[in-house]
């Protein structure tokens, strides 16, 4: 009968562990999933002349209790209804009422903006919101550019 030595007797056992593993260990799709937390989307600024701010500000607010949409502008704050999210295909869309007119809004949540489409009374119009990574001071509002030549601060 033949004699291991101590390093093929624990080889031995390793190879086959090594060989059996592929049979074993399968790999799973992972499973696209927004993680909690806040999620702030705004295209807030400041007027230059007035010092009056314009714009507004979107707050996904996601938990597993479930998600909770704030729709906000210089002279309406607004909780959204019927917030749905689409973890696979990151599609969002929410309603928002009152008595200032309401209006829905369907697009896509991006790791840099919000884009989509607003619909109300006056029709539809897309809409693109950056994503707000931490608070900072309101940018002042682009100045009107007519025509052709002009550029956009």
């Amino acid at each position: 009968m033949p004699v291991l030595n101590p390093t093929m007797m624990i080889g031995l056992p390793l190879l086959g562990l090594v060989l059996a593993a592929p049979a074993v260990a399968r790999s799973v799709p992972a499973k696209p999933v927004w993680a909690t937390g806040t999620f702030v989307y705004a295209d807030l600024c400041t007027d230059t002349e007035s010092g009056e701010r314009a714009g507004r500000r979107i707050v996904l607010k996601r938990s597993p209790t479930g998600d909770v949409l704030s729709y906000e502008t210089p002279s309406r704050s607004a909780r959204a209804e019927a917030v749905t999210v689409e973890d696979a295909t990151r599609e969002l869309s929410f309603r928002v009422g009152g008595e200032e007119g309401g209006f829905a809004f369907r697009g896509t949540l991006a790791t840099d903006a919000l884009v989509g489409t607003v619909e109300d009374e006056a029709g539809t119009r897309p809409l693109r919101l950056r994503r707000i990574l931490r608070s900072h001071a309101h940018e002042a509002c682009p100045g009107e550019v007519t025509g052709s030549i002009g550029t956009r601060p």
